[in-house]
């Protein structure tokens, strides 16, 4: 069962309802809600054959009229934060210590280790308390002004994280804490992974809501292997070019 705009509405023009259905979701309206109001908007196209941009005018003003009635007024589920924190918490801490690992076999932790992942914590909590209204900027800024964002976001942990070098706290041996830290990684990608949570996909009028939630877990769990495989490729990558330049420079 599909659950795309395009398949819902075949006969609404795809950038209109792209933005229409893109704006009720920043504003929380739920899935079967926009399934039947992308069913109205198809049948008014059909039977007056005039394009959604005439009948409704801007699908971004016209989503904004209908969210101020429909949008859920209760929380989303944060049962997701706490694996996310720690796998970037485990993925600085493994990279970090995998330095001393090849080197000398022990793992100096300073400041600059408890600067990133302080600051990669703030970072995901921000992004998750104004996440909506950061989306919507980088959907409609330039690339650049995204970018600037990011530098803007990242500028201050490098600099703190490398006035935090002189900082020592402890010397340990390296080998277990970065095992330890890929394995903390490891099961808190798969904690995320199969942690329940509500989809809500698109839902046409009178479809079998028990179908489309199972299509969109099967979706949601190919796409979130996907990432979790481009995450560790990364985590991959950075470690064997520490190992390269460490083995170069010894």
């Amino acid at each position: 069962m599909s659950t795309r705009p395009a398949d819902l509405a075949p006969h609404v023009d795809r950038t209109w309802a792209d933005a229409f259905v893109i704006e009720l979701r920043l504003r929380d309206v739920p899935g079967d809600t926009i399934g039947d109001l992308l069913a109205e908007v198809e049948s008014h196209v059909l039977d007056s054959g005039a394009p959604a941009h005439e009948a409704f005018g801007d699908p971004k003003q016209y989503a904004v009229q209908i969210a101020e009635t429909t949008a859920r007024p209760e929380a989303d589920d944060r049962r997701g934060d706490l694996p996310i924190w720690m796998g970037c918490a485990a993925m600085i801490v493994a990279i970090d210590s995998a330095f001393g690992w090849w080197s000398d076999g022990t793992y100096a932790l300073t400041g600059s280790t408890v600067v990133l992942v302080l600051g990669m914590v703030a970072i995901l909590v921000v992004v998750e308390r104004y996440g909506t209204s950061m989306l919507r900027f980088v959907l409609g800024a330039a690339p650049w002004k995204a970018g600037l964002l990011t530098v803007a976001a990242m500028a201050p942990l490098v600099g703190l994280g490398v006035l935090g070098r002189s900082w020592h706290i402890a010397v340990l041996p390296a080998a277990p804490v970065t095992l330890g830290a890929l394995a903390v990684l490891a099961a808190s990608t798969l904690f995320w992974l199969w942690l329940p949570r509500s989809l809500d996909p698109l839902l046409a009028p009178g479809a079998d809501r028990a179908a489309a939630d199972e299509g969109a877990r099967r979706e949601y769990r190919r796409f979130a292997l996907r990432l979790a495989a481009l995450q560790g490729g990364y985590v991959a990558a950075v470690l064997l070019i520490v190992f390269l330049v460490l083995r170069r420079t010894t």
